[in-house]
């Protein structure tokens, strides 16, 4: 099996210092903007668009994935608060 090399191959990254930002009327759909490296080497930018659903999505997945590692303050963001609702359903 090969070991995965950050600096060999294709990849996709967040670009450092860049904000998902909300774009539209009333925040139609979110933008996540994304560089392209190639074997180290900065290809060209682009940003993945998601939908608002898309995005609940991607972060009630985020916050069910992460749990509480990443959490050093001790209080919960609302969307791992007992009783909250982010309308996606984790086991």
């Amino acid at each position: 099996m090969a070991l995965y090399n950050p600096s060999h191959g294709w990849r996709l990254d967040r670009i450092p210092g860049k904000r998902v930002q909300q774009i539209g009327d009333a925040g139609q759909s979110v933008t996540l903007p994304l560089w392209v490296v190639r074997n180290g080497e900065h290809q060209g930018d682009g940003q993945l668009r998601l939908s608002l659903v898309e995005a609940e999505q991607l972060h009630a997945e985020l916050c069910y994935v992460l749990g509480d590692s990443w959490n050093t303050a001790g209080e919960l963001p609302v969307c791992r608060e007992r009783g909250a609702t982010t309308g996606v359903r984790w086991p």
